[in-house]
């Protein structure tokens, strides 16, 4: 049976596709056409799942969307009766109007389909599926998590009206124990206030999380009274805050990129003053805002999680939505919560909802060990781009390649590393990554002025052997996503400087042979010659998304000015430099 699960007409659209329980690719569309977040519908991604699976648009069984218009349908039409009622009835029509073209966007999959395979309509026989929005994210982190029975969070911005959602999972089951509806949502507050803060793209929020640190929380009894919990891990909103429930917020991607309009309220800016222009210095204010903010965040996330806990008892946790990105919080479950073990699907945010749209569907498939689900290319296909790019190379054996870049990382050089498949998700994780030596500070300075050209503020993050992690870091359980956020040893910071944040943490990667071996290699060899079993790694790319193809990588690094590109087992280095 194959099943192809779609995010579609929103920000992070994907395709995934499994057969009989197996994942056999996953992807955003992002990589494809270059453009950041990307939303509409999945063309690219959808026919590379086609392909990954050596299969046509006709032996599709099924095909789903995470996206159902009927859900809590009556809890829509008198929201937006209540809100028309206080607009006038031309409020009530354009609402009316809005929800009617979205939806038959949503239920019209097989026309669109057809349109991507070049195909009628007629050959298409699979049976169609709309699968609520935080259904398919807390499919996505039970149906391939390691547990057989788990309590589950999705906990997001918005998808068909709900903001949070927990569970039970057990076997071939998720039973709903709680939600909460729009218009309540951490993930609104978060996004609102990082468009204070100047952070005006889609997707910044993992910025504030970065300055967060650099700040002391004190506006937290505001924020205390911005995000009120009550009983039964409930929460809400004060909206006196926020625009989204009364006037409505603009979402448009006509370039491709989601453009959400502003959130906050003016009341917003009398209790805290201007917000910041975007581009202009950052002042101790919108640093504690920053501060004050990640705490709120964790204390309502824990409030859930703890009452989940007395809910279920159970010690095991998938965790999955946009919020699930927020890895400073996730790093603290297992010190806040009585949880023991944690699974956050890789691609937690929008895009690994087609994942849970594959599995919601056919149930219970594979452990999900990796992200490395999407393109991967052979030596000679490299070796045809690199030739193309008319650029000298030299090509190693597999013991080889790993030693010679691991000796270039230690000699202070930038090295671009090019492997395998491509990781589902935002991170970066040994296959598409830009690696340097984590003991020299001055790496920090060094790729963000010739490489990634980005904010001073925000740390970069440490890929680690998973058997050394209890010598540098004081947490131990698996972080191989890079999705926690775990406090250095105090007397490791000084030996990792480069990856070790100002309040001595680091957003660790957890690498095992099983799971990558070609990256664990090049660690171990660079262990091997300097003791330190630890890598920096950021995303290969340079503001746009990671590269997928070796042209992508080629065109990064001939604009940039990493010093080396290890790609399959070939190396160019800068200026024909040899090894």
């Amino acid at each position: 049976m194959y099943i192809l699960g779609l995010n579609a007409y929103h920000g992070d659209a994907s395709a995934a596709i499994i057969h009989d329980g197996k994942l056999i690719a996953a992807v955003e569309e992002e990589r494809f056409n270059r453009i950041k977040h990307c939303a509409g519908f999945p063309d690219q991604s959808i026919r590379f799942c086609l392909a990954a699976a050596g299969i046509g648009v006709d032996d599709l069984d099924h095909v789903g969307i995470s996206r159902d218009p009927s859900a809590h349908l009556h809890k829509k039409v008198l929201f937006a009766a209540s809100r028309a009622a206080k607009q006038g009835s031309a409020g009530l029509i354009n609402q009316i109007k809005d929800r009617l073209g979205n939806a038959a966007k949503v239920r019209d999959l097989k026309s669109e389909l057809a349109r991507v395979c070049d195909v009628p309509k007629s050959r298409i026989r699979a049976q169609f599926h709309n699968v609520e929005h935080h259904r398919a994210h807390l499919a996505s982190c039970f149906y391939v998590s390691p547990f057989e029975h788990a309590a589950l969070l999705s906990i997001d911005g918005f998808g068909d009206f709900i903001s949070t959602m927990w569970a039970t999972g057990r076997g071939n089951e998720i039973e709903i124990l709680g939600q909460v509806e729009y218009p309540h949502s951490v993930g609104i507050v978060y996004t609102a206030t990082t468009q204070f803060l100047g952070f005006l793209h889609y997707g910044d929020e993992g910025k504030v999380m970065g300055l967060a640190p650099y700040g002391r929380p004190r506006f937290i009894e505001q924020f205390r009274e911005i995000v009120r919990t009550e009983e039964n891990g409930q929460f809400r909103l004060n909206l006196d805050y926020f625009r989204h429930h009364a006037e409505g917020v603009e979402m448009t991607w006509d370039g491709g990129s989601p453009v959400i309009g502003r959130i906050f309220s003016d009341r917003f800016a009398a209790d805290f003053g201007p917000p910041r222009e975007a581009g202009s210095a950052l002042s101790d204010r919108e640093r504690d805002i920053a501060a004050s903010l990640q705490l709120r965040l964790e204390e309502v996330a824990f409030h859930v999680l703890n009452r989940l806990h007395e809910q279920t008892g159970l010690t095991d946790l998938g965790l999955a939505g946009g919020v699930a990105y927020n890895s400073v919080m996730n790093g603290k479950i297992l010190l806040h919560t009585p949880f023991r073990r944690v699974f956050v699907q890789p691609a937690a945010g929008d895009s690994g909802t087609a994942v849970g749209v594959c599995y919601e569907i056919y149930k219970r498939g594979e452990h999900m060990l990796s992200a490395y689900t999407g393109p991967a290319f052979s030596n000679d296909e490299i070796r045809v781009a690199l030739t193309n790019a008319k650029l000298e190379f030299d090509t190693y054996t597999d013991d080889d390649v790993t030693k010679r870049a691991a000796h270039d990382i230690a000699s202070g050089k930038v090295v671009g590393w090019f492997q395998g498949s491509m990781e589902f998700g935002p991170r970066a994780l040994g296959n598409r990554s830009i690696v340097v030596d984590p003991r020299r500070a001055e790496m920090k300075d060094i790729l963000n002025d010739r490489i990634k050209k980005r904010e001073p503020f925000r740390p970069f993050a440490p890929s680690i052997l998973e058997e050394r992690v209890g010598d540098y870091f004081e947490q131990t359980h698996p972080a191989p996503t890079m999705l926690m956020v775990y406090q250095v040893r105090p007397e490791k910071r000084s030996e990792i400087p480069a990856v070790t944040h100002v309040d001595g943490s680091g957003r660790l990667q957890t690498v095992s042979r099983q799971v990558n071996a070609r990256y664990y290699q090049l660690i171990a060899d660079f262990a091997a010659l300097t003791g330190v079993p630890v890598l920096l790694n950021t995303s290969f790319n340079e503001n746009e998304p990671i590269v997928c193809t070796p042209d992508h990588a080629i065109d990064c690094f001939l604009k940039t000015r990493m010093d080396a590109l290890y790609i399959g087992n070939h190396a160019v280095r800068r200026n024909g430099e040899q090894a």
